[in-house]
Protein backbone atom coordinates (compact mmCIF):
# COMPACT_ATOMS: atom_id res chain seq x y z
CA UNK A 1 0.00 0.00 0.00
CA UNK A 2 1.72 3.16 -1.05
CA UNK A 3 -0.01 7.32 -0.80
CA UNK A 4 0.59 10.75 -2.11
CA UNK A 5 -0.94 13.68 -0.75
CA UNK A 6 -1.04 16.80 -2.15
CA UNK A 7 -2.76 20.52 -1.59
CA UNK A 8 -4.50 21.75 -4.68
CA UNK A 9 -5.73 24.87 -5.21
CA UNK A 10 -8.97 23.66 -5.76
CA UNK A 11 -12.40 23.49 -3.76
CA UNK A 12 -13.46 20.42 -2.31
CA UNK A 13 -16.68 20.37 -4.49
CA UNK A 14 -14.58 20.66 -7.29
CA UNK A 15 -12.08 17.78 -6.60
CA UNK A 16 -15.53 15.85 -5.61
CA UNK A 17 -16.72 16.63 -8.92
CA UNK A 18 -13.87 15.41 -10.86
CA UNK A 19 -13.32 11.88 -8.84
CA UNK A 20 -17.41 11.32 -8.10
CA UNK A 21 -17.81 9.54 -11.93
CA UNK A 22 -17.72 6.03 -12.90
CA UNK A 23 -15.52 6.18 -16.26
CA UNK A 24 -12.90 7.99 -14.28
CA UNK A 25 -12.77 5.26 -11.27
CA UNK A 26 -12.72 2.82 -13.74
CA UNK A 27 -9.95 4.73 -15.97
CA UNK A 28 -7.52 4.89 -12.85
CA UNK A 29 -8.54 1.39 -11.91
CA UNK A 30 -7.58 0.37 -14.94
CA UNK A 31 -4.63 2.41 -15.06
CA UNK A 32 -3.22 0.57 -11.80
CA UNK A 33 -3.94 -2.76 -12.77
CA UNK A 34 -2.30 -1.99 -16.04
CA UNK A 35 -5.22 -3.73 -17.81
CA UNK A 36 -9.22 -3.29 -18.05
CA UNK A 37 -11.22 -3.67 -14.72
CA UNK A 38 -14.73 -3.29 -13.65
CA UNK A 39 -14.88 -0.93 -10.49
CA UNK A 40 -17.07 -1.26 -7.30
CA UNK A 41 -17.37 2.26 -4.62
CA UNK A 42 -17.42 0.79 -1.37
CA UNK A 43 -16.80 3.76 0.67
CA UNK A 44 -18.30 7.32 -0.23
CA UNK A 45 -18.54 10.35 1.89
CA UNK A 46 -19.77 13.24 0.31
CA UNK A 47 -16.27 15.52 -0.67
CA UNK A 48 -14.90 13.89 1.43
CA UNK A 49 -14.10 10.42 1.18
CA UNK A 50 -14.24 7.93 -2.16
CA UNK A 51 -13.06 4.21 -2.44
CA UNK A 52 -13.14 1.89 -5.47
CA UNK A 53 -11.76 -1.33 -5.57
CA UNK A 54 -11.67 -4.03 -8.60
CA UNK A 55 -12.65 -7.64 -8.11
CA UNK A 56 -9.31 -8.94 -7.46
CA UNK A 57 -7.15 -7.19 -4.63
CA UNK A 58 -6.52 -3.72 -6.15
CA UNK A 59 -8.21 -0.76 -4.48
CA UNK A 60 -8.09 3.12 -4.47
CA UNK A 61 -9.17 5.49 -1.68
CA UNK A 62 -9.32 9.47 -1.60
CA UNK A 63 -9.16 11.53 0.88
CA UNK A 64 -10.05 15.20 0.49
CA UNK A 65 -9.61 17.74 3.49
CA UNK A 66 -10.35 21.75 3.07
CA UNK A 67 -7.00 23.63 3.28
CA UNK A 68 -6.69 26.77 3.42
CA UNK A 69 -7.26 27.97 -0.08
CA UNK A 70 -7.59 24.52 -1.39
CA UNK A 71 -7.93 21.32 -0.96
CA UNK A 72 -5.70 18.30 0.56
CA UNK A 73 -6.06 15.57 -1.24
CA UNK A 74 -4.35 11.87 -0.28
CA UNK A 75 -4.44 9.38 -2.31
CA UNK A 76 -3.93 5.62 -1.25
CA UNK A 77 -3.55 2.43 -3.63
CA UNK A 78 -2.66 -1.05 -3.30
CA UNK A 79 -2.22 -3.18 -6.51
CA UNK A 80 -2.27 -6.61 -4.93
CA UNK A 81 0.17 -8.84 -5.58
CA UNK A 82 1.48 -7.32 -8.86
CA UNK A 83 4.60 -5.37 -8.20
CA UNK A 84 3.39 -1.75 -9.75
CA UNK A 85 5.93 0.95 -8.69
CA UNK A 86 3.07 3.06 -7.31
CA UNK A 87 4.71 6.58 -6.52
CA UNK A 88 4.88 7.76 -10.20
CA UNK A 89 1.35 6.67 -10.52
CA UNK A 90 0.08 8.26 -7.73
CA UNK A 91 1.72 11.58 -8.35
CA UNK A 92 0.24 11.13 -11.68
CA UNK A 93 -3.25 10.98 -10.40
CA UNK A 94 -2.82 13.73 -7.75
CA UNK A 95 -1.26 15.97 -10.93
CA UNK A 96 -4.47 15.12 -13.03
CA UNK A 97 -6.61 16.04 -10.14
CA UNK A 98 -4.60 19.62 -10.08
CA UNK A 99 -5.33 20.10 -13.77
CA UNK A 100 -8.00 23.02 -13.92
CA UNK A 101 -11.30 21.74 -15.87
CA UNK A 102 -13.28 25.22 -15.96
CA UNK A 103 -12.99 28.12 -16.86
CA UNK A 104 -13.55 30.91 -14.30
CA UNK A 105 -17.32 32.61 -14.23
CA UNK A 106 -18.18 29.39 -15.79
CA UNK A 107 -22.29 28.69 -14.53
CA UNK A 108 -22.72 32.06 -13.03
CA UNK A 109 -25.95 33.35 -12.92
CA UNK A 110 -26.85 36.94 -14.57
CA UNK A 111 -28.60 39.68 -13.23
CA UNK A 112 -32.19 40.98 -15.44
CA UNK A 113 -29.63 43.90 -16.18
CA UNK A 114 -26.61 41.58 -17.29
CA UNK A 115 -27.16 40.08 -21.02
CA UNK A 116 -26.82 35.87 -20.87
CA UNK A 117 -24.40 34.24 -23.21
CA UNK A 118 -25.67 32.83 -26.40
CA UNK A 119 -27.28 29.13 -26.25
CA UNK A 120 -25.67 26.44 -28.55
CA UNK A 121 -27.99 26.88 -31.50
CA UNK A 122 -28.96 30.56 -32.20
CA UNK A 123 -31.93 31.47 -34.21
CA UNK A 124 -31.33 32.82 -37.78
CA UNK A 125 -32.25 36.96 -37.27
CA UNK A 126 -35.22 37.35 -39.67
CA UNK A 127 -34.86 38.51 -43.31
CA UNK A 128 -34.43 42.80 -43.21
CA UNK A 129 -37.00 44.04 -45.84
CA UNK A 130 -35.47 45.58 -48.50
CA UNK A 131 -36.26 49.60 -48.70
CA UNK A 132 -38.49 51.13 -51.28
CA UNK A 133 -36.42 52.91 -54.54
CA UNK A 134 -36.60 56.47 -54.64
CA UNK A 135 -39.09 57.81 -57.29
CA UNK A 136 -37.12 58.72 -60.28
CA UNK A 137 -36.93 62.34 -60.75
CA UNK A 138 -38.69 64.43 -63.76
CA UNK A 139 -36.62 64.46 -66.60
CA UNK A 140 -35.17 68.11 -67.15
CA UNK A 141 -36.02 69.50 -70.65
CA UNK A 142 -33.12 70.25 -72.39
CA UNK A 143 -32.00 74.15 -72.90
CA UNK A 144 -32.45 74.82 -76.28
CA UNK A 145 -29.02 75.46 -78.69
CA UNK A 146 -28.08 79.34 -79.17
CA UNK A 147 -27.00 79.65 -82.27
CA UNK A 148 -23.42 80.64 -82.79
CA UNK A 149 -22.77 83.95 -84.32
CA UNK A 150 -21.29 84.68 -87.57
CA UNK A 151 -17.86 84.68 -87.80
CA UNK A 152 -16.73 88.06 -89.65
CA UNK A 153 -14.77 87.75 -93.15
CA UNK A 154 -11.44 88.93 -93.44
CA UNK A 155 -10.97 92.39 -95.56
CA UNK A 156 -8.35 91.73 -98.29
CA UNK A 157 -5.84 94.02 -98.15
CA UNK A 158 -2.34 94.37 -99.43
CA UNK A 159 0.13 93.42 -96.96
CA UNK A 160 3.56 94.66 -97.98
CA UNK A 161 6.05 91.84 -96.72
CA UNK A 162 8.83 92.86 -94.94
CA UNK A 163 12.86 92.95 -96.50
CA UNK A 164 14.81 89.45 -95.93
CA UNK A 165 16.91 88.81 -93.52
CA UNK A 166 20.55 89.48 -94.13
CA UNK A 167 22.35 86.50 -94.55
CA UNK A 168 25.02 86.25 -91.30
CA UNK A 169 28.77 85.96 -91.83
CA UNK A 170 30.55 82.73 -92.52
CA UNK A 171 33.29 82.45 -90.23
CA UNK A 172 36.65 80.65 -91.20
CA UNK A 173 37.28 77.43 -89.49
CA UNK A 174 40.72 76.98 -88.58
CA UNK A 175 42.23 73.41 -89.21
CA UNK A 176 43.28 71.00 -86.64
CA UNK A 177 47.23 73.11 -85.95
CA UNK A 178 45.25 76.58 -86.77
CA UNK A 179 45.40 76.99 -90.62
Amino acid sequence: MKTASRTLVKSPPEVWEQLDHPGRMQGLMSALVGRAAEVTVYEREEESKLAWRASDDAWIEVELAEKGWGTNVSVTAENGDAPTKLEGWLDAVIDELATPTKRPFEGMETSEHEVPAPEAETPMPEPVPEPEPMPEPEPVPEPEPVPEPEEPQPVAAAVEEPPPAPEPKKKKRFGFLGF
